[in-house]
């Protein structure tokens, strides 16, 4: 069985995360979702809309996801390795250093789309 791990924040759920998830899971059997705590988003500057409670409760009802995991670290091989990950699949060039312990593959985010420039729409949106 070939195990992937995605990652994100995925505040505000939209289609490019669905499509960023499908495509993890076409690497392999059975797809593993770090979603990146509250306190850790906040570390690298991100001010998540929904608490970590609901992103998980939002990924973990995708049919595409095996499992989801609350990540308030950052990455390690370790982390890779304890889960046995294969595949880690990434939308940034930062992970390079886990290729020791598996493959990594980098997706081009969708775009057009994310959940800031969602959040941002709706703040000019409710300003007019």
């Amino acid at each position: 069985m070939t195990k992937i791990l995605a990652h994100g924040t995925f505040d505000i759920i939209h289609y490019g995360h669905v499509k960023y998830l499908e495509k993890a899971k076409s690497f392999g059997d059975y797809l593993i979702v770090y979603v990146t705590s509250d306190k850790l988003a906040r570390k690298n500057g991100k001010n998540p809309y929904f608490n970590e409670n609901i992103r998980m409760k939002m990924i973990s009802s995708l049919k595409v996801v095996d499992e989801v995991i609350l990540r308030d670290t950052p990455f390690t091989s370790e982390m890779l390795k304890d889960l046995n990950i294969d595949i880690f699949v990434t939308t940034s060039n930062s992970y390079n250093y886990l290729n020791e312990v598996c493959t990594v593959i980098k997706l081009e985010r969708t775009k057009n789309i994310s959940s800031t420039d969602i959040k941002n729409h709706l703040l000019n949106e409710k300003r007019l």
